[in-house]
């Protein structure tokens, strides 16, 4: 131990229960309280949500909230676009003189 701890008396236990009782029992409390009017909050709400916020608005044709569930639906249903390939080089330098890239051919082949 060091010198600091053996010169500092010991606290009684009662203090320290003490102590946590008055720090917990608010707390939980407090936790208590908060759970319970969330529940009740989900439970009762003050108004029905609407089956669908966007439903009016697409009748009428203006935008709409999107979900991202509906996005990724449609991607799936479209095919990706396949993009030209398009040779690069180094300014100066003509694009056949370089000689085949694989790393640029492997990529190309993954992509599409």
């Amino acid at each position: 131990m060091t010198p600091l701890a053996l010169s500092l008396p010991a606290l009684p236990v009662a203090a320290i229960e003490t102590g946590l009782f008055l720090f917990a029992a608010p707390l939980i409390l407090l936790m208590a309280i908060w759970a319970v009017i969330t529940a009740a909050r989900i439970l009762y709400p003050e108004a029905p949500l609407p089956p669908d916020a966007g439903f009016r608005s697409r009748r009428r044709g203006e935008p709409a909230p999107v979900r991202l569930r509906q996005i990724v639906d449609e991607q799936r249903r479209r095919p990706a676009p396949v993009f030209p390939r398009v040779g690069g080089a180094p300014e100066g330098v003509p694009p056949g003189e370089l000689g085949p890239d694989p790393l640029a051919d492997a990529l190309w082949e993954r992509r599409n």
